[in-house]
């Protein structure tokens, strides 16, 4: 027999002994299951219960004497997870409410106060980040938020006030203050320096629908296209006063009515536009002569209306035409005050040769679309951004630069910048000054779409011309341009 060492013959034996008598030593134990779900129990009078078809719990609350929701609101996932926790008084959410998904991951916690939110809530991403966390008070956010996105780079921290934010926002790209604002009652004041919005959105509308839709003055009882001739120039003045400019007051001139008459008249009998025509077979020398002269001083269209005729020239963005756009200039002329409208048909002109008027004071340059609110049925898609410059510098064509990006409700850009089929210098000579031409692709003319344009002289050094277009509803229910 081996002993331990330093033990003695006895203590060897008791040793070897102890060892043939003691006991087995037992497995470890196996790991316990997670739990089933429990079946529900049955509900008692003052509780109401639903579950699932597999029996487990799907929804708990306790009910008061009238049967309404009051205490604590848990409900369940089928595989037994709680997806919320919400407290009630008398029917109504009081107190904190907690929800999950089916995973156990937070999504929203909130706090009620007699049904509306009221207090601290947060609400989450999936990764448990969270998304937005401020204050209501009876149901209107209150106070300062903050908002981030999923990865945690983008953070917004803006004041609220009767859930409209209002007062400082500031955006962070990672720890780079990316912009700067000031809000007013839910409007957007200042965005980095810059003032979008001379107008108010609801002015704006009502003020160009007044002018589209005034009724007309007292009309020639001879003329057969006096109703349409005033249509016309209420179609005109919309348009300049979308774009900022004397439209008051305007006056259609009879003798250059007649002249557009005749220039029409021309035109159709030669079956094309001419601002020189020929003498047509069956027109007698004085009726060519007025049609010459119209011809000659006038915008001509073909198109379906007279005053569809002015929104074709405002378009002006065809392929023989978008290198000057010299029918929207002279529609956009500061100081036009008086003109003329004839048709033949489906033949038409416009009187452009007036200067009778005076330049606003102020104005450097004439914007298509303008900045600030433009009503989806005075633009589209289609058409060229102009830039009629009143005063100040011309750029070179080689030095200019455009770009022009989508903003998302916060007014930051969304992806990179549109690109452009067009993008030229016209000469003056077409309502007098030089305008900055160009057309983006791809873009949507849609009520709340939103673009930032920012125009450089010097290929992107600096910006001469810094912008933004927001569009809203048409001036005419279920307008939008063509």
């Amino acid at each position: 027999m081996r002993t331990h060492p330093g033990l003695g013959l006895a203590a060897a034996a008791w040793l070897a002994l102890a060892a043939a008598f003691a006991p087995a030593q037992e497995p470890a134990p196996a790991p316990t299951p997670a739990p089933a779900p429990t079946p529900a129990p049955a509900p008692s009078a003052s509780e109401r219960l639903e579950t699932w078809p597999s029996g487990t719990v799907k929804l708990r609350v306790p009910l008061d004497e009238q049967g309404r929701e009051h205490g604590l609101m848990e409900t369940f996932a089928e595989n037994g997870t709680k997806t919320s926790a919400i407290n009630w008084a008398h029917g109504q959410k009081h107190g904190t409410a907690k929800e999950w998904d089916e995973q156990g991951k937070k999504l929203r916690f909130l706090a009620f106060k007699d049904g509306a939110l009221h207090g601290r809530c947060e609400e989450f991403h999936a990764t448990g980040r969270t998304s937005s966390a401020g204050s209501y008070r009876d149901g209107l956010r209150t106070g300062p938020w903050t908002f981030e996105d999923e990865t945690g780079l983008r953070r917004k921290t803006a004041d609220y006030k009767d859930d409209l934010q209002h007062g400082p926002t500031r955006i962070h790209l990672g720890d780079k203050l990316a912009s700067k604002q000031t809000w007013k009652l839910g409007v957007l004041e200042e965005r980095d320096g810059l003032r979008p919005f001379a107008i108010p959105k609801l002015q704006r509308i009502r003020d160009l629908r007044a002018i589209h839709d005034a009724a007309p003055g007292s009309l020639d009882a001879t003329d057969p296209l006096a109703a349409e001739r005033a249509a016309a120039l209420r179609r005109l003045q919309t348009y300049r006063a979308l774009c900022g400019l004397p439209f008051a007051g305007m006056s259609l001139v009879p003798e250059w009515n007649q002249k557009c008459d005749a220039a029409a008249e021309v035109c159709r009998r030669i079956g094309k536009l001419d601002h020189t025509p020929p003498k047509p077979d069956g027109v007698d020398d004085v009726r060519y002569q007025l049609g010459y002269e119209g011809a000659g001083h006038s915008n001509l269209a073909i198109d379906d209306s007279l005053p569809s005729s002015v929104d074709g020239y405002m378009d002006d963005s065809d392929a023989s035409n978008i290198d000057r756009i010299g029918h929207r200039r002279w529609c956009l002329n500061p100081p036009m005050k008086k003109t003329g409208f004839g048709s033949d048909g489906t033949f038409h002109a416009m009187w452009s040769f007036d200067e009778s008027g005076q330049d606003p004071k102020g104005l450097d340059a004439v914007y298509y679309p303008p900045p600030g609110y433009v009503p989806v049925d005075l633009f589209s898609p289609r058409r060229a951004f102009s830039i009629m410059i009143v005063r100040g510098t011309t750029p070179k064509k080689d030095d200019l630069a455009v770009s022009l990006r989508a903003l998302d409700d916060d007014f930051m850009p969304i992806g990179g910048e549109f690109g452009l089929d067009h993008c030229e210098v016209a000469p003056s000579g077409f309502g007098g000054q030089p305008c900055i031409v160009f057309r983006p692709t791809g873009f949507a003319v849609e009520p709340g779409v939103r673009y930032l344009i920012e125009v450089s002289y010097d290929k992107g050094k600096t910006h001469q011309h810094v912008y933004i277009v927001e569009f809203v509803e048409g001036i005419v229910e279920g307008g939008a341009g063509r």
